[in-house]
């Protein structure tokens, strides 16, 4: 889809998973991810980093094109999950450069104003679900407040002159822990993600 074309570098700083996800977690792409279901959470308890990731992840990366306000209204809905650091680099509010890519995140950016009006003009809208969340090398590090997951992640996208698209991804997420014991995504490496939210 269109949006992927704002930005395909990766999100700083950048977990890597290696020789693929871990045991268990499932493998993308393949029809497991594209047909499974998930139970919607009601409430996502902030002391649980899976819960946070999932719950986050599918908040920021979200969009309905024809109501949000721009290609950064995900991270600004997802901005209570995220760390302030990474919430200012996703959104071009950490100075020059600031942005994800080098840019400003879409805030200032010609271009990304371009995608975000065709996509406007197209009707897209994009619904992402996060059906599986595994510690990436199944190594649970929770303890140390810092931890990296692996996520299974379906997207479906669909525009008014369109059949739903359905992509599915394997991206990665660094969540940290404050010092109230509540986990904020601190970095993502989306370079698995088909077809992520515009502005990142």
């Amino acid at each position: 889809m269109g949006c992927a074309a704002l930005d395909d570098a990766s999100t700083e700083p950048t977990p890597s998973p290696t020789g693929g996800p871990p045991p268990g977690a499932s493998q993308a792409p393949g029809p497991p991810l594209a047909t499974a279901t998930v139970e919607p959470q009601a409430t996502v308890d902030p002391t649980d980093p899976q819960a946070v990731a999932r719950g986050c992840f599918q908040k920021w990366q979200s969009f309905d094109a024809r109501t949000d306000a721009g290609p950064v209204a995900g991270v600004e809905r997802a901005r209570d999950c995220l760390t302030p650091d990474f919430a200012a680099k996703l959104t071009g509010t950490a100075g020059p450069g600031g942005g994800v890519d080098g840019t400003d995140g879409g805030r200032d950016d010609p271009q990304a104003d371009r995608a975000w009006q065709e996509l406007r003009a197209a009707g897209t809208r994009s619904v992402v679900t996060v059906l599986a969340v595994t510690p990436v090398g199944a190594a649970d590090t929770t303890t140390s407040g810092q931890v990296a997951l692996l996520l299974n992640v379906r997207r479906e996208t669909v525009s008014n002159d369109g059949q739903p698209e359905i992509t599915v991804s394997t991206p990665a997420v660094t969540m940290l822990a404050g010092t109230d014991g509540t986990w904020r995504i601190a970095g993502a490496d989306l370079a698995n993600a088909a077809g992520d939210a515009p502005g990142r």
